[in-house]
């Protein structure tokens, strides 16, 4: 896939300013059983264009757009449309996809975008384009997702069962953890005489003065035939701020080379490698948490507050004590910087979307739910895999037993813990036993759970040392505890 783009050192990206019209085209050269096609994917950078109030609560922005297919001065296609965006309560970026029959030969392809609302705003794509789609094998050029999803749809970003997002820009920016590409290969069957042929990928990372380092790699097998689709993804949360190239190859079983693509994209990953030590306020103050307010920073703090250990937790309170909400924005986004460099504000969404269950499901009327012990083994482990609620258990205030059949925090399996309300207050379940290690472990676990009952304990007369208790009509926490 041929794209428009333009690299940056490596580092963190300037921000955008001044407003001139920003286009991303992308091209790619595919071919039905008739004749080959070209397939144009064109993106207007939001901020790069006038949007107007279209009635009392939605914007609009509109392109004027002229494709031109040309040989030498000659126009052999073209198309000329108003590309409009759709309703809109706030600006979001134009999306377009076009396809136009050309026979094979040597074209220029050049495309004028002018923004309808500002004459002086505007951009033009040119490149050359060559169009060779024989009997022998083809692979088109490779097309940069920014998703895609199963959809047999007329969506005319849809092709062989898929809706495919485009990435005209060939940028991924902060949010992004996956790569994704596809493309197409024709007329295998007529070159290859194996039962099967192997299409490699890989990217590597642009050094300057033409060296390359070579980042990841991956293959797939497939059968000979007159037309086949490439869809991967590939995991780049990882990939620093930079300069790649991404390289598709189709070779034989013998290994040789048939035929290759390669196009260059942009990585910017700003925290992935950056020491907590160099981490300063103003790179925290151009993050997502300089916009909360105090309220919304001591929730968030004390969500996280159950995932704190040791001098953690110290400085927790301290941050919450003191009141500063620089050093409450600063801890709030650094733990989440920790957790995912590539995206921390996506990682505090997901976090505080299971926070805010925990706090509704566990809330107890003395605190937030997440805060309650049950609230923090909701946010350290997740989800119990089972679980038991009693009330009717003679001698007992109401528990709960939890039990996670894989429980990765510590390799077991089949862990079990037991929460109860000894008080009766509302839903402030204690944690009185668990078999995870690094957990209370109370072996008189079922003596405290029964304390109502202090003499109907096993283990004959030694009161000291006995850790259960008789096996009464209904007494039934031991057998949950073993057998459920």
């Amino acid at each position: 896939m041929k794209t428009k783009h333009l690299f940056f050192a490596l580092g963190l990206l300037m921000p955008w300013t001044g407003r001139a019209l920003d286009a991303g085209v992308s091209y790619a050269v595919y071919a039905t059983p008739e004749k080959p096609y070209l397939e144009i994917n064109i993106e207007i950078a939001a901020a790069s264009v006038t949007f107007k109030r279209a009635d009392s609560t939605h914007l609009q922005a509109s392109v004027e757009t002229l494709i031109l297919i040309k040989q030498g001065e000659t126009i052999v296609n073209y198309e000329k449309y108003l590309l409009n965006s759709p309703l809109v309560e706030s600006p979001r970026a134009l999306l377009d996809v076009k396809r136009m029959s050309l026979s094979n030969g040597d074209y220029t392809l050049e495309i004028t975008f002018q923004d309808v609302h500002d004459p002086e705003n505007r951009d033009v794509f040119k490149t050359p384009l060559k169009v060779d789609v024989g009997n022998t094998i083809y692979l088109s050029e490779v097309q940069l997702l920014r998703s895609f999803r199963p959809d047999n749809s007329d969506n005319p970003f849809t092709k062989n069962g898929y809706f495919l997002e485009p990435l005209p820009f060939n940028f991924y920016d902060k949010g992004a953890a996956l790569l994704a590409f596809y493309s197409e290969i024709y007329h295998s069957d007529k070159v290859v005489t194996d039962a099967t042929y192997l299409v490699r990928y890989f990217i590597e990372q642009e050094k300057g003065n033409g060296v390359k380092n070579l980042i990841s790699i991956g293959n797939q097998r497939k059968k000979p035939s007159s037309i086949d689709a490439v869809l991967v993804q590939m995991d780049i949360n990882k990939l620093e701020s930079g300069n790649y190239t991404l390289t598709v190859e189709i070779r034989n079983a013998a290994n040789e080379l048939l035929t290759s693509r390669s196009l260059a994209f942009q990585r910017s990953n700003p925290f992935l490698n950056v020491p907590e030590n160099e981490l300063t306020d103003e790179m925290v103050s151009q993050q997502f948490v300089q916009n909360f307010g105090e309220d919304t920073l001591r929730y968030s703090l004390r969500a996280i507050s159950a995932l704190a250990v040791g001098v953690e937790t110290d400085m927790l309170k301290n941050i919450l004590q003191n009141g500063d909400q620089k050093a409450m924005r600063f801890y709030l986004f650094r733990h989440f910087m920790r957790e995912d460099p590539n995206n921390p504000e996506l990682a505090y969404k997901k976090f505080m979307e299971v926070a805010a269950a925990a706090d509704t499901r566990f809330r107890s009327g003395f605190r937030y739910g997440f805060e309650t012990d049950r609230g923090r083994a909701y946010l350290r482990f997740g989800r119990p895999d089972d679980l038991i609620h009693v009330e009717d258990d003679p001698g007992a205030p109401p528990y709960e037993i939890w039990v996670y059949y894989k429980f990765p925090k510590t390799q077991q399996n089949n862990v079990k813990f037991l929460f109860y309300n000894p008080s009766l207050a509302g839903e402030d379940f204690i944690l009185l036993h668990s078999t995870a290690r690094g957990e209370i472990s109370n072996p008189r676990w079922e003596r405290v759970l029964y304390s109502r009952n202090p003499t109907e304990y096993v283990d004959g007369d030694n009161y000291h040392d006995a850790t259960g208790t008789q096996r009464n009509l209904g007494r039934n926490a031991r057998a949950y505890f073993e057998d459920f």
